[in-house]
């Protein structure tokens, strides 16, 4: 058998080829019982916790303080400005815009900033809080940036990046 990254790797593969875990290895020498269906809902329960970018808890508490603290300033990342322009987006060489409003996009897209006003505009930017920076003189700039390091490095480890 090729050796495995992880005990969990080296499980799903002794299942997937029928095999069962050793006393060394694993405290058993039984054969595993588990249909494959069950193995597939295991590895995925194990794995979830790693799966799932933001904590639920810190998420809807910044959330909730970022939603009083609104309107507030922030200015774009270079990246996302780039972005912009090349999507011909209006007031995209904007460096600095106002957060009206928030929300959750979920695990995919996390806390998302509302920019500009659709009903003002026509139009509504809106972007994920992690291509933007706040102000440092913000209450909550240091659990923004907290957030903001917390995602990336889940997007990296997912290779979603």
């Amino acid at each position: 058998m090729p050796v495995s990254s992880s005990p969990l790797d080296r499980v799903n593969q002794q299942w997937e080829e029928g095999g069962c875990a050793t006393d060394s290895e694993y405290g058993s020498v039984e054969p595993y019982s588990l249909s494959v269906a069950d193995r597939r809902l295991l590895i995925r329960l194990l794995k979830m916790d790693d799966a799932m970018l933001d904590n639920p808890e810190k998420t809807t508490r910044l959330l909730a303080a970022l939603k009083a603290a609104a309107p507030f300033d922030v200015e774009l990342a270079p990246s996302l400005i780039e972005y912009l322009q090349a999507q011909n987006v209006a007031d995209a060489d904007r460096t600095h815009h106002v957060v009206w409003d928030l929300s959750y996009a979920g695990d995919e897209g996390g806390i998302i900033c509302h920019l500009s006003r659709s009903e003002e505009t026509g139009s509504a930017l809106v972007v994920s809080l992690t291509h933007v920076r706040v102000p440092r003189s913000m209450p909550l700039a240091a659990v923004v940036l907290d957030y903001q390091k917390h995602r990336v490095k889940k997007l990296k480890k997912q290779g979603r990046r």
